[in-house]
């Protein structure tokens, strides 16, 4: 009889920590829309700085080219960016029927075209929507 207690308290007290990890997982958690969304805003900011990038590689570089930020904000930026939103991708191919997913994907997302963004004002870097 003992025994059998035992295995019952267990049982509840798996499922209500699992009721609880839900609860914190679900509030943590955001459409695939957004995800989707999210995933291709890259596009605008990705572009300005790619087409800045090919505009002052040749040698000589053309005058208003800063190498210095190419190297060290820009590129970092970039791949930062692409990261965020090669897991996105990812995350939605490998779940197709989800309906949610976490939002730190979005996250990553924002942080990293809100600092690709600040970089091409903080240089002038036009970006076409």
């Amino acid at each position: 009889m003992r025994f059998s207690s035992l295995v019952a308290v267990a049982a509840m007290t798996i499922s209500l920590g699992s009721c609880a990890a839900l609860q914190t997982l679900s509030s943590t958690e955001v459409p695939m829309s957004a995800i989707i969304v999210a995933g291709n805003s890259v596009n605008a900011a990705e572009t300005a700085a790619t087409a800045y990038v090919r505009y002052c590689t040749p040698n000589p570089s053309p005058a208003g080219c800063d190498d210095d930020a190419i190297k060290n904000k820009i590129v970092p930026a970039v791949k930062s960016l692409r990261v965020a939103r090669d897991a996105a991708e990812q995350f939605a191919a490998d779940n197709p029927n989800a309906t949610l997913g976490p939002s730190t994907l979005v996250s990553a997302i924002t942080t990293s075209v809100t600092a690709l963004q600040a970089i091409l004002t903080q240089y002038n870097i036009p970006v076409k929507s």
